[in-house]
């Protein structure tokens, strides 16, 4: 399995409620319908009030998407996918209405798991 992470944060003026709602109403499905299907697509929202009370400063980011694939070459493949003319300026025309882009991080990932 290969994995990307993605951290990202919300657009100023736009509520953590607002952002989730936008990212799971449009976005996602937006992705789904451009790009191949990806093994796995989730997104783990931050929550702010509970156990740790962190401030949402302290943080930076609202959400982290993880992109797992079957092996590095089905991610190229997406990315490919994803990168093609037309396909990349709708998703990138759809982060301008919720996303902070110029705060994205991307990065791929080595995962342990501990039984």
């Amino acid at each position: 399995m290969y994995k990307v992470m993605a951290f990202l944060a919300r657009k100023p003026g736009i509520s953590r409620e607002e952002f989730r709602a936008y990212y799971e109403a449009n976005h996602a499905p937006l992705v789904g319908r451009l790009a191949p299907r990806m093994a796995v697509y989730r997104r783990n929202y931050l929550n702010f009030d509970e156990p740790f009370k962190r401030d949402e400063d302290q943080i930076g980011f609202d959400v982290v998407t993880e992109m797992e694939f079957e092996d590095r070459a089905a991610c190229e493949r997406w990315f490919d996918a994803f990168r093609a003319p037309g396909v990349f300026d709708q998703v990138a025309e759809d982060e301008e209405k919720f996303l902070d882009r110029g705060r994205v991080m991307v990065c791929a990932v080595d995962v342990e798991r501990s039984e």
